[in-house]
């Protein structure tokens, strides 16, 4: 590891602490603490059921895309691979850092580097396209129940925000040819070109389409359970309003996993809709914990169906293998470049 990316890990980890830390200080934990039971137990139990459920699903979109990119591959390979990404979030600046890990695993079971990036990227264009979309349609009702119009302009600013990289990311097919065939532009343009290719398959579209809110809807059931657990008295439909935009939030890659920002978010968001922030602060940290303990039996299970499981891990010191030395996106596999996907 580097030193700038050494720094950079504590910078983050710094905001992660630094957010915590000014959360618990206006949170009582006293009354967090009084919060925790038996239900409370169950409820993570369930969490981490559902979340397994959640692994299955991702698992699925992912082959559907690679489908679209004529590329197989076995479920409960594909299922492993979502699995050590899981394992490796909890440990990663923002909540995508585990796809490092899932785009050395494809090169392993035998994809082009440029081919694992790609579809996995494309695979978050579709999540993030289902979750931009929950927190659309929820936004109405909150920006009329904030009191703070900072607040209504925070959630709209995320909302565009984040479609707006959508559009830029689908818009780089037409750009025009000189620019499109320089260096730099290219893996884009390709990026972009992978996308519109899983949007054009009339196979795989209709169930990515349905698999893209499947892992936020499990997720709103998760904080949902914790709530009921913790004694609130708050619908699903409640949850769904507050937690999408928490999570939104928590994709900022500025720390460790989205501590602190999800948190934080979250406190925001029960606040708007009525409800205390210590028991937001408690359904934030259980569903982190539930995260994290989802990640720990993933890469269990993933180190357990490979042959070489984290000996691999450790030789490689998580780099993908054909990544370009000058920092720049990976190199297309030979294969890639004379079919162009």
């Amino acid at each position: 590891m580097t030193t700038r990316a050494l720094l950079l890990r504590l910078i983050k980890a710094a905001v992660s602490l630094g957010l915590l830390g000014v959360i618990v200080f206006t949170v009582d934990l006293g009354a967090v603490w009084r919060r925790l039971d038996a239900d409370v137990a169950l409820a993570g139990v369930a969490a981490l059921v559902l979340l397994q459920g959640q692994a299955l699903g991702a698992a699925a979109r992912w082959r559907l895309v690679l489908s679209a990119l004529d590329r197989a591959l076995a479920f409960p390979v594909a299922w492993r691979n979502v699995l050590l990404g899981l394992f490796g979030n909890q440990a990663m600046p923002s909540t995508i850092g585990g796809d490092a890990l899932r785009i050395w695993n494809g090169w392993r079971l035998g994809l082009p580097v440029g081919l694992a990036t790609r579809s996995l990227i494309v695979d978050r264009v579709f999540s993030f396209l289902g979750l931009i979309a929950l927190c659309g349609a929820g936004l109405p009702v909150l920006a009329g129940r904030a009191d703070d119009p900072l607040v209504a302009s925070g959630l709209l600013t995320l909302v565009l925000g984040g479609l707006g990289c959508l559009l830029v990311l689908l818009g780089l097919r037409w750009l025009p040819r000189g620019l499109a065939e320089r260096s730099v532009a290219r893996p884009l343009v390709s990026l972009s070109e992978s996308a519109w290719r899983a949007l054009g398959n009339r196979r795989v579209t209709p169930p990515i389409l349905a698999l893209m809110l499947v892992p936020h809807l499990i997720d709103i059931t998760v904080v949902w359970l914790y709530a009921l657990a913790l004694g609130l008295d708050a619908s699903w439909w409640t949850i769904a309003l507050v937690f999408p935009p928490a999570i939104l939030t928590a994709a900022v890659p500025v720390s460790v996993a989205g501590w602190g920002l999800r948190e934080g978010a979250l406190v925001l968001g029960f606040g708007i809709v009525g409800l205390p922030a210590d028991a937001a602060l408690a359904c934030s940290v259980l569903y982190g914990a539930s995260a994290v303990v989802t990640g720990l039996i993933g890469g269990v299970v993933w180190a357990a169906g490979d042959a070489d499981g984290f000996a691999a891990l450790r030789r490689s010191g998580v780099r993908v293998p054909s990544a370009r030395s000058d920092g720049g996106p990976p190199d297309m596999g030979e294969d890639e470049q004379k079919n162009g996907t």
